[in-house]
C-alpha cells in the first residue's frame, strides 16, 4: 500500500513497468559468447541515490558498464535501484533491439513448432537441458523471439508499442520435446543457457551484497504485479495473452496473409493506425504481407487492440478466406498460455475467436450479464420488455423472473427468445460480443445463434446430421406416395420429384456408415496418430482398401470400391455382406492380427487392474463376443434388408426413366427397409452420429458416469471404472461418435472416436506428435480422473 501512496500517478506506474519489463527482457536473454556490453545500452541508464550507492560498492569486483547493468537487472532491492524519471527509455530500447537484431541477445521463438522439430532433428537424446553451445545451434537462424511486456513488443519487426496492454515475458525453459513414454501428451520443457558473462557474475555478487548488507527486499514485485494486473484488466474475461499461441499455432501462412489483408483494408483499418504509429507505412497491403515473414505477421497482428484482432480474425472466417471445418476448434498445442482472475484461455473455431475461462459455468453469467445489458433493470421501458418475454415465468421483478428462466432454459433458448428477437437486442449483443454488424446481419438466424452461443462459451448447434436429412426425406416421399390415388402424370412426377433428395440422402448415409464402420472395426487405431481420430476422407479410403482386398463371392467379383465416395447404390448396400464376412475370415484367424510384442506398450503385460485392450490390429477381434455377434448380425441385416426392400430396383426404375412405374407396395416395401436400416445404423452406432456431452457426475465410492446426447435426443452414459487402461480414446468430456453395440472385451468401455476432417489447422500438426523412440511407462498408465476423462 505504501508503493501504491508513493507511486500513484498511473503515467509513473506505466513507465516503471516499461523499464521492468525491458529488464527481465535483457535478463531472460541468451547472450553470445564474450559479450560485450555497448555504451549506447548502459548510457542509457540512470539510477536512483540507492542505485548509485549499491553499484560503488559493486565496482570494487567489476568493471563500471557490468555493474551498472547488473544493477539494472536487479532493479529493486530495499528500494528501486533505476531512476525512472531520468533513464533515457527510447534511447535504451533502441541499444538492446540493435543488440538482437545484431542476433548478440537472443530469445527463442517458441509460438509454433518450428523449434520443436529443430530440436527432433538436432537431438537423438531429449533435451532436459541445452548447454550455451547447443543453444545457439537450437536458435541459429529462427525468428526473433515474439515477447510483450505492457505495450512493449519485441519481435522480428524490432521493439515495437503495441495498442494491447499485455504480460507475456520470455522463458528460459521452452516446450520443446516429448518424451519416449506413448501415453504422455504432454510436451516437455527444456533449459536453454546463456553464455557466461561478467554481467552474470556481477548479479550474482550483487545479490550476495544486497541480502548481507540491505535486508529483505521490500515489496516492490507485489506492487509491480498488482500493477500489472490493473493495467492488463487481470480480472476481466474478455482479453488474455493466449491470442498469441492462438496465431502462431493455429493458423496458416495463407491464413495469417488474409487476416492482415483484412485489418490493412481502408485508411483507417486498425493495423494501418498500429503500424503508423510506429513509423511504418504501408501502402500495397498485399505487397507489405508478402515482405514479411511469419514470425513478422504475427508480430505484426499483436500490435492492435485485442479486440480489433479478434474482429480482423473473425472477419477473415465469416468471409470464407480462411475455411475451418464444422467440429473443427483450434487450439494451441505447443503452448497452453491461460491469463488472467479466470484462466483465461483463447479458442477458435468456424464460428470465430473467443476467449474461455477454465470455469465454463461462467458461460450462464456471461450470458445473464448480457441479457442485463440489453434490457437494463435502470430502464423502465426495458424492464417492461423484459417482464413481457418472461411473462409466463414466475416472479415479482424482472430480475426474479430472468434468474428462474435461465435456472431451467437452455442457452439456445434464452438467444432466441430474449436477443434474437429484433433488430435493438441484437445490436447490443453484437456490440458487447465485439462483432461487427455489417459482418453478420446478413446471416440467417441459426448461424448468428451459434456465434453468439459460441462467444458467449457455449456448445453450438450441430449442423443436422447427415441421417437427420435422410429421414426427412424419406418423410416427404411418404407423404409423396401417401397421396396415392391411381397415380396420375402429375402423381408420378411428385413422387420422382421427391425420390431424387430421398436416394442421394441414401447414398450419403450408406457411404458415410460403410466407410466408418469398417474403418472404425479394422483400422488400428492405437497406432494412428492422432489416436481415435475420424475423418471421413481417411475412413472412405481405408474402406475401398479393405473391400477391395477382401475375399469376394462370384456375384461380387465386378464390384470396386472408389476411394473417393463414387460409389453407387447396389455396391453400398452390398458392402455390409463383404465386410461381414472379411471379419468372419478375422475372427477365425485372430493370430494374423494380433499386435507384434514390439508394438505393445510395456504396461500390457504388468497391469492386473487396468488392463491394454488393443491387443489386435483389428479392433473388432478386441471386442466381446456378444459385441461381435450382434454386429456380425447387423452387417447381414443391413444388406438383407435394404436388398429384400428393392431399394436399388425402385431407385433405378423411379429415376431412370423406366416404363415400369413402381407399385404402391413396393414403394412402401422400400421406405420401411429404409426406414429399419436407418434405425438399426443409428442405434448401433454403426451410422456416425454425434454424441453431445451432456454432464458428469460422480459418487463416493469413486463410481462416474458422463452423459452423451444425440441430435435425436437419444441418450448415453459411459461409467467409470470402465475395467480397461487409458489407451487413447477421446476424453469423457468432448463431443465423439460412440458406437454403444462395440464394447471391449471384459469392460464396459465402447468404441469412440473424435471426429475432424483435413484442414489446414491439421496439416500444421500432422506428424505430431514425434516420439524418439518406442517405449512406455506402466506407471504412465493411470492417473487422475479428471485429468484422463478430460483429454
Amino acid at each position: 500500500m505504501e508503493l501504491q501512496e508513493k507511486y500513484s500517478d498511473p503515467e509513473e506506474q506505466k513507465t516503471i513497468l516499461r523499464l521492468w519489463g525491458i529488464s527481465q527482457l535483457m535478463g531472460d536473454s541468451i547472450l553470445s559468447n564474450r559479450y560485450r556490453i555497448p555504451s549506447a545500452l548502459h548510457d542509457s541508464i540512470a539510477l536512483t541515490p540507492y542505485g548509485e550507492a549499491v553499484c560503488r560498492r559493486l565496482m570494487k569486483n567489476f568493471k563500471w558498464p557490468e555493474a551498472r547493468i547488473a544493477c539494472f537487472l536487479t532493479f529493486f532491492h530495499q528500494e528501486l535501484l533505476v531512476d525512472h524519471n531520468k533513464t533515457n527509455i527510447e534511447s535504451l530500447i533502441s541499444a538492446l533491439d540493435d543488440e538482437m537484431a545484431a542476433g548478440k541477445v537472443l530469445h527463442p521463438f517458441i509460438w509454433g513448432r518450428e523449434l520443436y522439430d529443430k530440436a527432433f532433428d538436432l537431438f537423438s537424446h531429449e533435451p532436459i537441458e541445452l548447454d550455451h553451445s547447443d543453444t545457439v545451434k537450437l536458435l541459429k537462424d529462427t525468428p526473433r523471439g515474439i515477447f510483450q511486456h505492457l505495450d512493449l513488443l519485441t519481435g522480428p519487426l524490432g521493439i515495437l508499442r503495441s495498442r494491447q496492454l499485455r504480460i507475456a515475458p520470455a522463458p528460459i525453459r521452452i516446450p520443446l520435446y516429448h518424451c519416449a513414454k506413448r501415453s504422455c501428451s504432454a510436451v516437455h520443457g527444456t533449459y536453454l543457457t546463456t553464455a557466461e558473462s561478467q554481467v552474470a557474475k556481477a548479479q550474482i555478487k550483487l545479490n550476495e551484497i544486497l541480502e548481507k548488507e540491505h535486508g529483505l527486499p521490500s515489496g516492490f514485485y507485489e506492487f509491480f504485479t498488482e500493477t500489472g494486473d490493473n493495467l492488463c484488466d487481470y480480472y476481466g474475461d474478455r482479453r488474455c495473452t493466449g491470442e498469441i499461441p492462438l496465431l502462431g499455432e493455429c493458423f496458416s501462412d495463407d491464413e495469417l496473409n488474409a487476416v492482415l489483408l483484412v485489418s490493412l483494408k481502408g485508411k483507417d483499418a486498425p493495423l494501418r493506425e498500429a503500424l503508423s504509429f510506429n513509423g511504418i507505412s504501408v501502402g500495397n497491403p498485399a505487397e507489405y504481407s508478402e515482405g514479411l515473414t511469419r514470425a513478422a505477421k504475427i508480430q505484426a497482428l499483436l500490435l492492435m487492440d485485442g479486440k480489433d484482432l479478434f474482429t480482423s480474425i473473425d472477419r477473415a472466417i465469416y468471409a470464407g478466406a480462411i475455411n475451418i471445418p464444422e467440429h473443427e476448434v483450434r487450439k494451441p498445442r505447443m503452448i497452453r498460455v491461460v491469463s488472467g482472475f479466470h484462466d483465461l484461455a483463447a479458442e477458435c473455431s468456424r464460428y470465430g475467436v473467443r476467449v474461455m475461462p477454465s470455469d465454463r459455468s461462467l458461460a450462464l453469467v456471461r450470458l445473464q450479464r448480457l441479457i442485463l445489458a440489453i434490457y437494463p433493470p435502470s430502464s423502465p421501458d426495458a424492464s417492461r420488455d423484459l417482464r413481457w418475454h418472461l411473462r409466463k415465468v414466475k416472479g415479482e421483478t424482472a430480475e426474479e423472473k430472468l434468474q428462474r428462466y435461465m435456472e431451467n432454459e437452455e442457452p439456445a433458448e434464452v438467444v432466441r427468445q430474449l436477443i434474437l428477437v429484433g433488430p435493438g437486442p441484437f445490436a447490443i449483443a453484437a456490440n458487447r460480443c465485439e462483432l461487427l454488424l455489417s459482418d453478420v446481419e446478413e446471416m440467417e438466424d441459426e448461424e448468428l445463434l451459434n456465434i453468439l452461443l459460441w462467444k458467449l462459451g457455449f456448445d453450438v448447434i450441430s449442423g443436422e446430421e447427415s441421417t437427420g436429412a435422410l429421414q426427412q426425406h424419406r418423410e416427404a416421399f411418404a407423404q409423396a406416395v401417401a397421396a396415392y390415388s391411381g397415380y396420375s402424370e402429375a402423381e408420378k412426377h411428385e413422387i420422382k420429384r421427391e425420390s431424387s433428395p430421398l436416394f442421394s440422402s441414401l447414398e450419403k448415409t450408406l457411404d458415410s456408415t460403410l466407410s466408418f464402420s469398417v474403418w472404425a472395426l479394422t483400422f488400428d487405431h492405437w497406432s494412428a496418430h492422432p489416436r481415435f481420430y475420424y475423418r471421413l476422407s481417411d475412413a472412405r479410403t481405408h474402406m475401398s482398401d479393405v473391400l477391395n482386398g477382401a475375399a469376394r463371392t462370384p456375384s461380387q467379383d465386378s464390384i470396386i470400391y472408389d476411394s473417393q465416395g463414387r460409389n453407387t447404390l447396389a455396391p453400398l448396400i452390398s458392402g455390409f455382406a463383404r465386410l461381414r464376412s472379411y471379419l468372419h475370415s478375422a475372427l477365425s484367424q485372430p493370430a494374423l492380427h494380433r499386435r507384434a510384442e514390439s508394438e505393445m506398450p510395456p504396461y500390457a503385460s504388468r497391469t492386473e487392474l487396468t488392463p491394454f485392450p488393443f491387443l489386435h490390429t483389428t479392433p473388432f477381434l478386441d471386442l466381446g463376443t456378444e459385441s461381435q455377434n450382434k454386429i456380425l448380425d447387423l452387417l447381414g441385416e443391413f444388406t438383407r434388408t435394404l436388398e429384400e426392400g428393392c431399394v436399388s430396383g425402385v431407385r433405378n426404375r423411379l429415376q431412370h426413366q423406366r416404363e415400369d412405374f413402381p407399385k404402391e407396395d413396393e414403394l412402401l416395401r422400400c421406405l420401411r427397409a429404409i426406414g429399419a436400416f436407418l434405425d438399426s445404423a443409428e442405434s448401433s452406432g454403426l451410422c456416425p452420429t454425434l454424441f453431445k456431452s451432456t454432464g458428469t457426475s460422480q459418487d463416493s465410492a469413486g463410481r462416474s458416469s458422463f452423459s452423451f446426447k444425440d441430435y435425436r435426443g437419444r441418450d448415453y452414459v459411459a461409467k467409470r471404472p470402465s475395467g480397461v487402461g487409458r489407451a487413447g480414446l477421446p476424453g469423457l468430456l468432448t463431443d465423439q461418435l460412440i458406437i454403444p453395440t462395440a464394447t471391449l472385451n471384459s469392460s464396459t468401455e465402447v468404441l469412440r472416436f473424435s471426429v475432424g476432417a483435413r484442414s489446414t489447422y491439421t496439416e500444421l500438426w500432422q506428424d505430431w506428435p514425434r516420439y524418439r523412440v518406442s517405449s512406455d511407462s506402466s506407471r504412465a498408465l493411470i492417473g487422475p480422473l479428471q485429468a484422463a476423462e478430460a483429454g
